[in-house]
């Protein structure tokens, strides 16, 4: 009981807005931000990541290695968030991927499609855009079902 208390108030603040809960999401591994935004949200049974890019969690550099290897980096940083919430890429309901170059979408694809199972891969759209925030190449934001227990 103490430890999950601890992760409570480590790892996430439980706020009453406007009749609804929400829980922010604190994760452990990601890249911190110093910036305005929560990187996970919850509420009513749904997990809201915010966007994300290829950044290293020691360092908050984009990875080098092009739109794959950023592409790989962006999941896993959202995989940690989705984790220290307790959820996992199974419960990805929806994805929302910027390229900063459109020319990159077969690359990034193939990079994406190794993080779900074939088959029951969540709803995408992907969005070109100009640029991106510290000139990474993509950008994901996902949004998760809450596994039954974990809302």
């Amino acid at each position: 009981m103490k430890y999950l208390l601890l992760f409570l108030l480590v790892f996430s603040v439980s706020l009453s807005v406007s009749g609804q809960h929400k829980q922010i999401v604190k994760p452990r591994k990601a890249p911190a931000m110093p910036y305005p935004f929560s990187m996970g949200v919850i509420s009513n049974g749904l997990l809201f990541v915010s966007g994300q890019v290829g950044t290293d969690p020691q360092t908050s550099k984009v990875v080098s290695g092009g739109v794959e290897a950023e592409t790989a980096q962006t999941i896993q940083n959202i995989k940690s968030i989705l984790e220290d919430a307790g959820a996992s890429l199974d419960d990805v309901v929806s994805v929302t991927v910027y390229l900063s170059n459109m020319d990159d979408f077969a690359k990034m694809n193939t990079v994406y499609k190794q993080f779900f199972k074939e088959g029951a891969y969540p709803a995408r759209t992907t969005i070109g855009v100009a640029k991106l925030v510290f000139g990474a190449s993509v950008e994901m934001t996902m949004t998760a079902a809450m596994p039954q227990g974990k809302k």
